[in-house]
């Protein structure tokens, strides 16, 4: 379980960031400018000494949404190593978005939706194979099952849909990331049962909205690799 890619998502504090580094996380997440009123959410100008901090060996994911051209600017002026699109982006939102970003040698990661609505609504069509396989043909880095979506995008936690996630894992020929609920407690057990190589936690290593836990950033890197 070693192998495991771990991003750390919702940062907001200086000190948080360099505890992250110095416990090996691999992906540095900060939502930035996100389309709606979130605990989490930082101006360009609070995350840009935030992202300056993250070395070299660590990578930094900025997460927002939005029309394409006001996420491919945003990008460009904070040159994170990845964007997560994490709004209502349609499937010609995300390749605009994607294309542009890797002329950057940006990555980009798209959001699937766990509800029949929203995946109809951005992809045409609710069904999982066609939105996946569409996906996997656009120059994305990855995806991302999440059981966060704008509707519910400021609550401390929400649960993981184990069937959704390992529907996805199966049919993706990119990496997905699994996000929802995951902490040092259950952590092992998600990634027993999903067989995913890259998870995603925010609330599960939070004192309270924005406000990282050390002791509980530790226990779950310590979970994982050991």
């Amino acid at each position: 379980m070693s192998s495991i890619k771990v991003k750390i998502c919702g940062l907001k504090r200086k000190n948080d960031v360099q505890v992250c580094m110095n416990l090996g996380v691999d992906i540095l997440g900060f939502v930035t400018e996100y389309p709606l009123p979130v605990p989490w959410n930082l101006s360009r100008t609070e995350a840009l000494p935030l992202l300056s901090m993250v070395q070299s060996q660590h990578r930094s994911c900025i997460v927002t949404g939005g029309a394409p051209e006001k996420v491919i600017e945003l990008a460009s002026s904070l040159r994170p190593s990845m964007v997560q699109l994490h709004y209502n982006e349609t499937l010609e939102d995300t390749i605009m978005i994607s294309e542009a970003l890797h002329e950057l040698n940006i990555d980009v990661i798209k959001t699937v939706p766990p509800g029949v609505e929203d995946r109809i609504f951005q992809f045409g069509t609710s069904d999982i194979e066609t939105i996946v396989a569409e996906l996997c043909k656009t120059s994305l880095y990855g995806l991302l099952a999440d059981s966060r979506v704008p509707a519910n995008a400021s609550e401390n936690s929400t649960r993981l849909d184990l069937d959704f996630c390992i529907e996805i894992i199966n049919r993706s020929s990119k990496p997905v990331i699994i996000a929802g609920g995951i902490n040092a407690d259950n952590v092992c057990s998600l990634v027993t049962q999903t067989g995913t190589e890259f998870i995603d936690i925010m609330t599960g290593v939070e004192s309270s909205p924005g406000e990282k836990d050390a002791a509980l950033l530790s226990r779950l890197l310590s979970s994982i690799r050991n």
